[in-house]
Formats: structure tokens, C-alpha cells, sequence
């Protein structure tokens, strides 16, 4: 069995730089994290999670390992998540990576100790991905379609959902349908690509000037529209937005601009958090199955964890649905 110190002899490195570049801690070079990558590459070597779990004594620990808390979405998630590890005795530590690399993520995760992990994280790119699965560690992904050896995943059908709110907005006449982008990540991407689909499924052109980015936060979104507001653009027939937090900000600068929300300009959101209902207008949406994310994602954690032998990992669909309110109009 390959050891760290093979690693080490390999690099031609001492075991704690090893153990640095592994655990994710920003004290070396490039150069001697390039050779200790290689090493590791060359020699597969896996590092013995067991000894991390009698090491941290964290065999009755969930890690959650996300990219933000911010908003209801995350508030959401994590009380589902929480609930289930609580009902099965499991503690839950979060871990919150902020502007972190792939590579810190990496060995954020691998050095928890955790005796299982759900990710929720586009920074982690996928060859530190195959790095964690030769851990055998347990892993749900809930923002990638990913299965393996003790690694599944369970999504949201961003690609049903946006299709959903497109078909609705084109039912009620809109042909002039401009989008906001949130972060780049796979739920903007699905959600985006559902909007380019169903504008080429019905001939309708993409028009890039009423294209924003609002990076899932309220005040970008509202800024953009200002911006757009002020360089004269026509506006479209409605704006679909890729979460609700972005469609309120929307709204609420095509309100102070006096331009009403529904009557001249429809919004739809994505996601249906908490405030959805209580803006003014009542937010027209596609209702994310946020809740039931978190508690299939954590269900299945503890099934791949409590397997006694090596568990095949499954991808797990979810389908949003349309939440209808007030802040769309049918378009004569």
C-alpha cells in the first residue's frame, strides 16, 4: 500500500509538505505543489481516511460543504439536511468556502474527516473530484450530475424548470423575453439553456442587450436594470430570471423607473423561497423543490455511509413546478 512517505520520497519533499498540499494549506510553492500533485498522481495514492476518523473522532459527523450561506435557499437547504442527520443521530458541521480554489476545496473536504460529505460547490472541478472518489469517502453532489463508488447525486431539473417558466410566459403572449443570469454555475446554465430552447422552439429571436447578470443577489440585479433603464433599451415583454431574489430586485427598479410590473413588463422568478408571496406584486415563480433537495440528499448520504460493502451511487431527479401569482399578465 502506498503511504505518504512514499509520496514525500517520491516529491523528494518532506511528509508535512505532503500533508500541506493534501490538507489545502496555502505555505507552498507552486513548484513543490505541482511535484507532490504529480507524486500523488503517479504513485494513486490514496490517503487513509480511517486514521482521519479515529483521528477527529468524526465517524458520527455529516460535513456539508457549500460555496455560500447566504439567502433562503441556503436556509432552507441546510434545515433540511440538519433534520435528517438529527433524526439519525448524525452531527452536521458546515463548511463554507467562500473565493477558495478547487484544490482547497479539495482538501477542505478530504481532511475533515467527516464520515461522510454532501457538496454543494461549483468551484470543485472534476479531477479533484476523481481525486476524492479514490478515497472511497462517501459523497452526494447536489449541484452536478456525478455517480461512482460511494458517490451519487441528487439535482433539481433546472432544464424542466426553465422550461416550464418559458412555456408559461409564451402562452400569455410574451415573444420579446429577456433573461437574468445568476452566478456561473450548472443550475444558471440548465436554466439559461431552457430559455435559448424554447425562444429557437418558437422562432423567436435572443436579443443579447436584454440578457443581464445578476449573480443570484437582489441589489446586482437591480443595478443592472438600472443601467439598462438609463441606456434607452426597449424593453421586452417580460423578464425571466434564474432565481427570485434577482426577479425582485428586477422589480423593484422597473417600479421606481414607473414602469408597472405586470401590466407593461411580466417577471417570473425560480426558486419560490419564503418572500416570494409577500412581495408587492406576489412573485409568479418555478417552485424549487428545496426542502425535499436537502432531505433526499442527506437520506442518501446515510445510505452509502451505513452500507456495509462498497454502495453503487444513483442520480436523483427532482422536478420543480409553477408557482402562478401576480407578477405576470397575459400579453394582447
Amino acid at each position: 500500500m502506498v503511504t505518504i512517505r512514499d509520496v514525500a520520497d517520491e516529491a523528494g519533499v518532506a511528509i508535512s509538505t505532503v500533508s500541506n498540499v493534501l490538507n489545502g494549506v496555502d505555505v507552498v510553492s507552486d513548484a513543490t505543489k505541482k511535484k507532490v500533485l504529480d507524486a500523488v498522481e503517479k504513485l494513486k495514492y490514496v490517503p487513509n481516511m480511517n486514521a482521519k476518523y479515529l483521528k477527529s473522532n468524526r465517524k458520527n459527523t455529516i460535513g456539508l460543504f457549500l460555496s455560500s450561506i447566504q439567502g433562503d435557499f441556503y436556509r432552507m437547504l441546510t434545515q433540511a439536511i440538519h433534520l435528517q442527520c438529527k433524526l439519525k443521530g448524525y452531527l452536521l458541521n458546515i463548511y463554507v468556502s467562500n473565493e477558495n480554489t478547487s484544490e482547497e476545496i479539495y482538501g477542505m473536504i478530504i481532511s475533515s474527516g467527516v464520515a461522510g460529505a454532501i457538496v454543494f460547490n461549483e468551484r470543485l472541478q472534476d479531477e479533484f473530484i476523481d481525486r476524492i472518489a479514490l478515497t472511497k469517502m462517501p459523497i452526494v453532489f447536489i449541484d452536478r450530475e456525478y455517480t461512482g463508488e460511494n458517490m451519487s447525486s441528487v439535482v433539481i431539473n433546472n432544464l424542466e424548470g426553465g422550461t416550464t417558466a418559458m412555456e408559461y410566459l409564451i402562452r400569455q403572449g410574451h415573444r420579446r423575453i429577456g433573461y437574468i443570469h445568476g452566478i456561473y454555475n450548472i443550475d444558471d446554465e440548465k436554466r439559461f439553456e431552457a430559455y435559448k430552447k424554447v425562444l429557437k422552439k418558437y422562432s423567436l429571436p435572443m436579443d443579447e442587450s436584454i440578457i443581464l447578470r445578476g449573480y443570484f443577489e437582489e441589489t446586482l440585479a437591480y443595478s443592472e436594470m438600472r443601467v439598462l433603464l438609463l441606456k434607452g433599451i426597449e424593453l421586452p415583454d417580460a423578464f425571466f430570471c434564474a432565481n427570485d431574489e434577482m426577479a425582485w430586485g428586477c422589480i423593484r427598479a422597473l417600479n421606481e423607473a414607473g414602469i408597472k410590473v405586470p401590466d407593461q413588463v411580466s417577471v417570473i422568478g425560480f426558486d419560490d423561497i419564503t418572500l416570494s408571496g409577500y412581495y408587492n406584486p406576489a412573485l409568479t415563480t418555478i417552485h424549487s423543490p428545496v426542502t425535499e433537495l436537502g432531505t433526499a440528499s442527506a437520506t442518501e448520504l446515510l445510505r452509502l455511509i451505513e452500507s456495509k460493502d462498497a454502495s453503487p451511487g444513483t442520480v436523483t431527479y427532482l422536478s420543480p413546478s409553477l408557482i402562478v401569482r401576480d407578477s405576470c399578465k397575459v400579453r394582447i
